[in-house]
């Protein structure tokens, strides 16, 4: 099921092609689809002998040439080892990385007014001056000082998700909020290197420039063309798997995890370095599940054989999963599931769908069943957020990670507020974490929120 370096090459098979057959068949995505040819000799884009890609036009066809026809399964190889190859899994550093940035501010559970608030919310979550309190309450906490966890940190094991579902993050998750381009990044790869059809920004000045920067030791800049693809083009979103195993660690504590969605085996990866020993995940996605399942069944068989750590090998035999392929909302209504596990988990997590930012290719999306985002709100997150509160001991957390976002079409979606507002009827939040790509002041600064984990605990019964 992962994918080999072999797998990946037979995608692009070797041609034989003439430079000079090259450029007239090598087309950029402009208005009638120019080749090189036709660009150069002005037919198109290029319109001046003063514009630096003319000037440069020997380099342009060299360069082109080279990575796509002479040295392809060369430079497609490097980006496989540096995109796709599978690390060794336990040598990995999952137990030696810190990965907080922290900050002064105490933490919100400590807060007096948050919770003198809250209390009057919870005992009427539909009063308006409670409703509009408890807001105020809580953009004031976003507005401090907030810690951070770093993304970028021990991320290699984004590697191993990445390889597990390469075609559904790269090709088939529709992606509504970043790249105008309807090309996915998969696609672009096979119209490069396939079809010889390049997409426009590839051809831009600026991505020229990139391309034919001189590398120290004179070789070709291959690097950059591979990095834009990563910059341009649509693909779904990965959690860093140590990402979740630290937060796992330092965060949450008990032995029962529960997650309404499996994020493309995130959590399941996490949670096979961890401690932890009975993961139960949902997902309305058959194929995330069998790969859950998949990478399961891998470490018990490949991996747990080959182990000289007593740690890990106990570690391992201790563990057992649960994964249902349905809606997790659905489960609220689930008697027999109910019966199993309510006051179970020791930690419910989850990094729901961010409404329609992205579009899943298979299963019952909730975005399909819940298509307005009031709707969505109400059925989707909110039974969610109320089964994750019957399946949950008392005195245990649940957190999940969201973010605001803007469509294409200029449509806001303020899931921040929207997500938490209906936790709180439900929860008390304890603490925040922005999750940060970049750890840097700029982006700690209160104007500019990121992707934040949010936790909050399961009240002690009276």
């Amino acid at each position: 099921m992962f994918l080999t370096l072999e797998d990946y090459l037979s995608y692009f098979p070797l041609i034989n092609i003439s430079k000079d057959e090259f450029v007239k068949q090598f087309t950029i995505t402009y208005a009638k689809h120019p080749t090189l040819e036709d660009l150069f000799n002005m037919k198109s884009v290029i319109k001046k002998t003063d514009d630096s890609r003319y000037l440069q036009k020997t380099q342009i066809i060299d360069y082109f040439y080279d990575v796509i026809v002479v040295h392809r399964h060369q430079y497609l190889t490097e980006f496989y080892k540096s995109y796709f190859e599978l690390p060794s899994f336990y040598d990995l550093k999952w137990d030696r990385v810190n990965i907080m940035v922290p900050t002064a501010s105490e933490p919100l559970i400590n807060d007096p007014q948050l919770i003198s608030v809250w209390m009057d919310y919870v005992s009427d979550s539909e009063r308006v001056t409670n409703v509009n309190a408890m807001l105020e309450q809580f953009n004031r906490l976003l507005d401090g000082p907030i810690a951070g966890l770093s993304l970028q940190k021990n991320d290699l094991s984004r590697k191993i998700i990445r390889n597990l579902n390469y075609l559904d993050i790269l090709h088939n998750t529709s992606i509504t909020n970043t790249v105008k381009s309807s090309t996915s990044f998969w696609q672009t790869f096979i119209n490069a290197y396939n079809l010889l059809q390049l997409e426009d920004r590839f051809f831009a000045p600026s991505s020229i420039g990139l391309f034919l920067r001189e590398k120290p030791n004179h070789t070709v800049n291959f690097n950059n063309f591979f990095y834009l693809f990563q910059q341009y083009q649509p693909k779904a979103s990965i959690l860093n798997p140590y990402t979740m195993n630290w937060v796992l660690k330092n965060l949450f504590s008990g032995t029962r995890i529960f997650t309404p969605v499996l994020s493309w085996s995130s959590y399941m990866c996490a949670f096979m370095h961890s401690d932890w020993e009975h993961y139960v995940g949902v997902d309305v996605m058959k194929c995330v599940c069998d790969r859950s399942q998949f990478l399961f069944d891998y470490y018990q068989t490949q991996l747990k054989p080959k182990l000289t750590s007593k740690k890990e090998l106990e570690r391992l035999s201790r563990k057992h999963i649960d994964l249902y392929c349905q809606p997790s909302e659905s489960l609220l209504y689930d008697m027999k599931f109910l019966d199993q596990y309510s006051d179970y988990f020791d930690a419910c997590i989850c990094c729901p769908p961010y409404f329609n930012m992205e579009i899943y290719p298979e299963g019952d999306q909730s975005i399909e069943l819940y298509p307005t985002y009031k709707e969505w709100l109400e059925r989707y997150w909110e039974d969610t957020v109320a089964l994750c509160h019957l399946v949950l001991k008392p005195g245990k957390r649940f957190g999940f990670i969201i973010n605001d976002y803007v469509s294409l079409k200029k449509c806001e979606f303020h899931l921040i507020q929207d997500l938490n507002m209906i936790a709180l009827k439900y929860f008390k939040l304890v603490d925040v974490y922005q999750l940060l790509n970049r750890v840097s002041p700029l982006r700690m600064n209160k104007k500019n929120r990121t992707e934040m984990l949010f936790i909050y605990e399961k009240m002690e019964e009276a």
